[in-house]
């Protein structure tokens, strides 16, 4: 909507910027007759105007600024408002050709940007008791101060409008970048702009040259801060593209270690094909379990990430053990239970899963502190190991494994509800059955991964959950 209102703005902005310098000019040229003028000193405030246009300091956003508008402040000091306007028209035309030609619609902008700004400047000044001639010192320099400012915001305004109407900025970001360190620079150049005329009042021709170097002053304190922030604003632009890189290439780097942690998942499908496929399958109800219990977006991502490694560790049990047809022995049961720390030391070389690591060593600790490897109790078992624990459970009963058959669906809902209070978390498991119940009851049911290419898919979509996870 801003863009649009922009759009319809623009076509008319110029023009009225244009027909209003046209209009000032000729309103302020009205009292030239009415004034003693020194034709000299009026083509020397000419010269140094276009002299000081010829050589302006050049901003952020395609505009520039220059000192010529102290020549212009000295001619409404001495000569009033009308040679003033003149001598601005000075400065629009050396403008013109600088730093080359510019196209004559922007010319005519630009010129009616600089006599609007001196009409307002020179009306100012008289508004507020200065003097034509000038007359007492401090309040001509207080009076020229007061236009100067004037003369600034004005300018300063109608620019910042136009790039603002011509680009895809805002009004404040354009005037903060370009304008907001000005004022100070602005004033000094004025009150040089007063002193030049009092001291041509004085000294005549003399004097006036002997204030044209402060104005070369403020012309190279004007060039200096622009060369600094400049150098400031190269230097902030390599450090952001540094950080840039070094970012991607962290990500890159974790997505790495995903991928290979995620291939070890692939091995240990292809180990025991009895958990063919157990991983994603659990990711896929653990998610949709962490939804139903409203968790936050960072902690789905988390449950996502945990629940296709939370059995990465079994990569390192041996092979007899895990595809073993009858019942462990208290020897082998041991080894078993070293799967949560293995696949803590695992997920230990991705730093960005610190925060996963501890739901996959708790995802086998119980409600009732009797679970492994130690022993928390309640709510001292994450939540979203909680999570998992219940998805894992459900999704291995309803399993064929090497030692029995699989569960019916209803069975294994009734032991679930049999371990509520024990095992598992009760608002956990209740949760978990108004899922089930509500997908049993959908026209469309969702269904678990059920072949590699799935499996696959699901592993993608866990490097965008560590992607979440890392930010």
């Amino acid at each position: 909507m801003v863009e649009a209102t922009k759009a319809r703005i623009a076509p008319f902005y110029i023009p009225a910027v244009i027909g209003l310098g046209a209009i000032a000019l000729v309103v302020g040229s009205q009292d030239i007759g009415s004034r003693d003028i020194d034709p000299v000193m009026v083509l020397v405030l000419a010269g140094l105007a276009g002299i000081a246009q010829r050589l302006p300091v050049f901003l952020f956003k395609s505009s520039a600024v220059s000192v010529a508008f102290a020549a212009t402040i000295a001619s409404y000091v001495l000569y009033g408002t009308g040679v003033a306007l003149g001598v601005n028209l000075v400065s629009a035309a050396v403008n013109a050709f600088t730093p080359r030609r510019k196209p004559i619609r922007k010319s005519l902008f630009n010129a009616g940007v600089l006599t609007i700004s001196a009409y307002l400047a020179s009306t100012t000044y008289q508004v507020v008791g200065g003097q034509v001639p000038p007359g007492n010192i401090v309040a001509t320099i207080a009076a020229v101060a007061v236009s100067g400012l004037v003369y600034f915001l004005a300018n300063s305004a109608i620019v910042a409008g136009v790039i603002t109407l011509t680009s895809h900025t805002t009004f404040t970001q354009v005037y903060k970048e370009n304008y907001s360190w000005m004022i100070v620079n602005y004033l000094a150049t004025a009150t040089n702009g007063a002193a030049l005329a009092l001291a041509y009042q004085s000294l005549e021709l003399f004097g006036t040259f002997t204030f044209v170097l402060p104005l070369g002053v403020a012309w190279y304190s004007f060039k200096l801060y622009m060369v600094k922030s400049t150098e400031v604003r190269r230097r902030n632009d390599e450090l952001q593209t540094l950080n840039e890189v070094l970012e991607s290439t962290n990500t890159r780097l974790a997505q790495s270690h995903i991928s290979v942690i995620g291939a070890l998942v692939g091995a240990l499908d292809a180990k025991d094909h009895y958990t063919h496929g157990h991983s994603a399958a659990t990711m896929f109800h653990a998610v949709a379990l962490a939804r139903q219990l409203s968790l936050s977006e960072e902690e789905i991502a988390s449950v996502q990430l945990a629940a296709l490694f939370h059995d990465i560790g079994k990569i390192g049990i041996p092979e007899q053990i895990l595809c073993k047809a009858g019942p462990l022995t208290p020897e082998e049961w041991v080894e078993m239970k070293r799967h949560t720390l293995i696949g803590e030391a695992l997920l230990s070389q991705v730093p960005t899963l610190d925060g996963v690591r501890p739901i996959v060593v708790a995802h086998h600790e119980r409600w009732d502190g009797k679970g492994y490897p130690n022993g928390l109790k309640g709510d001292e078992i994450p939540r979203a190991a909680q999570v998992i624990t219940v998805a894992d459970s459900f999704q291995a009963m309803t399993s064929t494994r090497s030692y029995r058959k699989a569960m019916s669906r209803a069975d294994a809902i009734e032991e679930l509800r049999r371990c509520a209070g024990t095992q598992f978390n009760p608002e956990v498991v209740q949760a978990f059955i108004e899922l089930l119940e509500e997908e049993s009851t959908s026209k469309a049911k969702r269904r678990a991964p059920a072949h590699e290419l799935e499996h696959a898919h699901v592993r993608d979509q866990a490097a965008e959950a560590a992607t979440r996870v890392m930010h």
